[in-house]
């Protein structure tokens, strides 16, 4: 029971907020924890769980049975009894209806740690359950915060599109303009206004992910939720990491705990126990009048004794003690796994946070560039095409730092998933 206490010490200690989460964001994950089944489903699990703590403890209680039975025996056993020289009497050993009504108590007085062994188990039992709930809305928190920064990135996304097409039909009336004056081809126009079309169609492919985004939010959430915020302000405070933090992980220590109170059962299963029984109550059957109800009681104890039992004993500690090893072996490869997905996590923000500086300035120039190539258009120096392909590397540049704080984002998310940091408001 210590090593469960502490383990749940474990736990507790590593639930701090390790990132600030926006409100709008933070109602949202509380309310996917309200709303998603799998959730309902994993918390009803946990209330089971708590009634067979409650179950293993009525042990340590009596049992009180009350009993009603009626028997019609037919023939009798009777024998007859000489009264005197010349008369006899027929002696009745039980009456043809049998009644009784009694009230039973029974005790468990020793069982020689069995009881103890059955609430320890129940209790690691819960503390798995426990866990799996937690992990469970650590999963769904991260599930919620990639559905917002995804409707994030793609509202900036089509709000880039828009801007761009904005950009080209300034740029189409300026091409017909010089059109008119001859100092354009007709082609040009036709050329900028199947770029417009084109980045139409990107803007309508954006709009589809974006409508999909919202229906997984209304799967995750129960509410069809457009974010306000157009930022990813969700950003890592810590990147120090214990696996042991990890809520895999400890849901791995709690199932050992709950293997090792299984064995201890078994072993328990095999010493004997010693139960005290007693009833009181009103039967017939008694002499002389077969007939008439009469107040009884009877009190003993019992001492049972497991000699043999097809071996099935022996092979439940030797299951038990096989399901010791197996979640130690579980909790192994699982540290090893979550140590990997750290890392490999670790190494792709790492990366991300360099791509968006990059970005930044990519982004400087490319607004420069297509500065100075709509100057060197107007004075008749630059071509379309020039003008097309500084807007577009302007458009790339734009997207990919979306994306790369987006991705920086989610793997934010997830770096504290593997911590088992509860980064949401309660």
């Amino acid at each position: 029971m210590k090593k469960i206490f502490l383990l749940l010490i474990v736990a507790l200690a590593f639930t701090s907020v390790d990132a600030q989460v926006n409100p709008e964001l933070n109602k949202l994950i509380l309310q996917s924890f309200q709303y998603h089944p799998h959730i309902q489903e994993l918390n009803k699990s946990s209330e089971i769980s708590e009634i067979r703590v409650d179950v293993a403890q009525s042990n340590y209680l009596p049992t009180v049975n009350g009993t009603a039975s009626y028997n019609y025996v037919n023939p009798l056993s009777q024998t007859t009894i000489p009264i005197s020289a010349t008369e006899s009497r027929t002696l009745l050993f039980q009456p043809h209806n049998n009644i009784n009504v009694n009230i039973g108590v029974s005790q468990n007085i020793w069982d020689f740690g069995k009881t103890k062994a059955q609430i320890e188990r129940a209790k690691a039992d819960l503390l798995v359950s426990r866990q799996n709930t937690e992990a469970a809305k650590l999963q769904l928190a991260s599930q919620v915060i990639g559905i917002y920064y995804s409707l994030v990135y793609l509202k900036s996304a089509m709000q880039v599109q828009d801007t761009l097409i904005a950009f080209y039909e300034r740029n189409k009336q300026v091409i017909e303009g010089k059109v008119k004056q001859g100092d354009a081809l007709t082609v040009d126009v036709m050329n900028i206004a199947n770029t417009i079309d084109q980045e139409k169609i990107r803007k309508t492919d954006f709009a589809r992910q974006y409508d999909r985004q919202l229906t997984l939010m209304m799967y995750s959430t129960g509410t069809s939720f457009e974010p306000a915020s157009s930022e990813f302000d969700f950003k890592l405070a810590s990147r120090d990491f214990d696996p042991q933090s990890s809520p895999d992980v400890i849901a791995a220590n709690y199932r050992i705990e709950s293997s090792l109170a299984d064995s201890r059962l078994a072993q328990r299963n095999r010493m004997p126990s010693l139960v005290f029984a007693a009833n009181a109550g009103d039967k017939n059957g008694y002499q002389p009048d077969l007939d008439k109800m009469r107040f009884n009681y009877l009190a003993g104890v019992t001492l049972n004794v497991p000699i043999f039992q097809g071996n099935r004993l022996r092979d439940n500690i030797m299951i038990a003690q096989k399901s010791v090893e197996l979640s130690e072996i579980t909790k192994s490869n699982l540290t090893n796994t979550v140590m990997k997905d750290w890392q490999s996590a670790l190494v792709d923000l790492n990366a991300y946070e360099v791509q968006i500086k990059n970005a930044e300035s990519q982004l400087t120039a490319c607004h420069e560039a297509l500065r100075l190539t709509q100057v060197r258009y107007f004075r008749g120096v630059a071509t379309y095409l020039d003008l097309v392909f500084a807007s577009a590397n302007l458009q790339r540049a734009q997207l990919a730092q979306l994306q790369y704080r987006y991705q920086a984002t989610i793997t934010s998310a997830e770096l504290l998933r593997l911590q088992g940091s509860k980064f949401w408001q309660e």
